[in-house]
């Protein structure tokens, strides 16, 4: 199979319909593929609705996993994806007209190549009410290792997101999946930097997804609860700090790790109440 589409989905009822009439605007009905909804314990009426497209698309499957987390549904979309290229998409999330089929075409004449990605339009609007023309070049850049993960790493803000990006199957074989014991926040962006250490990457200057900004949203709801120096910690540790350990990384890795743990570990201590709690925590 050429292409397979992975769209985690946790009380995503008011979601999947835009998202999945975004996917059918591809041109992908002579192509190979398939559109897999992964369900993480919905207790709204997701599967219904996905069950209720099924009826009417034989390339929508239903996956169910009981393991609550979004890394453990992508890691299960993957690991039931049968297509040559991987692409996801977040239920609440669409993507642009016509990309997908862009992004097939750069990996099928780039061997070379692990994974293509794009731009994101991180707005309150959807795709049928945005008014303000984007600019975009639509050319398309090559980058060896370790150029994006260095890039990513030292500004965290320009990291784009899974739905910007469409990998070759042979990525998740080379550097593994999604850490699982993450952070909601933690996991796309600790997957994302290794993968710009490691892999050779392309850079589309086009728009390919709309994240959609809303109050309901898992990303949103955390930060609201933590102030960001303890969800940053959890992914240094556990994901950049072995990965450093283990490769032969260039001396702008090292420097941007140890800058940001060390920054991490007094952000914490700031935020936490009572002296001896940041004694205990500092230690």
């Amino acid at each position: 199979m050429k292409l397979s589409i992975i769209v985690p989905v946790y009380n995503g009822e008011i979601f999947i319909k835009r998202c999945y009439d975004s996917l059918l605007n591809q041109q992908l009905d002579s192509l190979d593929h398939e559109i897999l909804f992964v369900d993480n314990n919905s207790t709204d009426r997701s599967v219904d609705i996905i069950n209720s497209l099924i009826k009417t698309n034989a390339n929508v499957k239903l996956i169910l996993q009981p393991k609550q987390g979004e890394a453990a549904a992508r890691n299960m979309g993957i690991s039931e994806a049968t297509g040559d290229y991987l692409y996801q998409l977040d239920v609440d999330d669409e993507v642009f007209p016509n990309v997908l089929i862009r992004m097939i075409a750069v990996l099928d004449s780039n061997s070379a190549i692990d994974a293509v990605f794009g731009k994101m339009l991180k707005t309150h609007k959807t795709l049928a009410t945005i008014d303000e023309e984007l600019e975009e070049s639509h050319n398309v850049i090559f980058e060896e290792k370790p150029h994006w993960g260095l890039q990513w790493f030292s500004n965290l803000g320009s990291v784009v997101g899974e739905g910007a990006f469409m990998h070759r199957r042979s990525v998740f074989e080379k550097i593994g999946v999604y850490t699982e014991q993450l952070p909601i926040i933690g996991t796309d962006l600790a997957f994302d930097i290794k993968l710009g250490m490691t892999c050779n990457l392309a850079f589309m200057d086009t728009y390919i997804y709309l994240y959609f900004k809303h109050e309901v949203s898992l990303i949103q709801g955390v930060k609201r609860k933590m102030p960001r120096a303890f969800m940053v910690w959890p992914r240094l540790v556990k994901e950049h700090v072995p990965f450093y350990l283990e490769q032969d990384t260039p001396l702008r890795f090292k420097s941007l790790l140890f800058s940001q743990l060390f920054q991490s570990m007094g952000r914490q201590v700031v935020f936490t109440k009572g002296l001896k709690n940041r004694q205990e925590l500092k230690q």
